[in-house]
């Protein structure tokens, strides 16, 4: 079932998994020549994709934002993580498809020239991005289907629109609210 915790977990995880790949080795190359001091360089996610750790805190962010949104907030947070996601996405999968042009950068500055290292093999943390931002993907689509079937949360009485006072039994947060006013709830009959 697509609750709203359901799809706020999977964009959370998601997301999560997009910052922790920009920590891990997404490309090694190897064999850079005689200019090179060093013979391998590993390339980060940050270094390989500096957009993807933007893209995992706008997950988180929209994540978190779903909880207490209401039903138009929720398409605009949709549509927000969509693009995030297909950003994400776009750069991971290009690191997979082109390991050389996601390492080229950093092999340029170990070997000092434009020159292309022998050999490239992928890391585990393009494949994690991947897979984190079809999540986001995913969880943003499933909330652009069905996120405007959930209720909105209870607003508390005291910030509500209308002015007439609920003759319904008080909740937690009413009476925390009437706490908060000075109201003595011991002497109520």
């Amino acid at each position: 079932m697509l609750s709203r915790r359901n799809v706020v977990l999977t964009a959370l995880i998601g997301a999560a998994a997009l910052m922790l790949s920009t920590t891990m080795t997404w490309v090694s190359a190897e064999g850079l020549g005689e200019t090179s001091s060093v013979s391998t360089v590993s390339v980060s996610g940050s270094e390989a994709a500096d957009t993807v750790a933007a893209m995992g805190l706008v997950g988180l962010a929209g994540a978190l934002a779903v909880t207490i949104a209401g039903r138009t907030g929720r398409r605009i947070i949709a549509g927000l993580l969509v693009i995030a996601a297909a950003m994400a996405l776009y750069t991971s999968v290009g690191a997979l498809i082109d390991p050389a042009g996601a390492a080229e950068t950093v092999v340029g500055e170990f070997t000092g020239t434009t020159t292309t290292a022998q050999n490239y093999q992928l890391g585990f943390g393009a494949w994690i991005a991947a897979a984190g931002a079809v999540l986001m993907l995913g969880s943003s689509a499933a909330l652009l289907s069905v996120g405007h079937r959930w209720p909105d949360r209870k607003a508390s009485k005291k910030y509500s629109r209308s002015g007439a006072e609920d003759t319904a039994e008080p909740d937690e947060y009413d009476l925390w609210d009437s706490l908060s006013e000075g109201d003595d709830l011991t002497e109520r009959s």
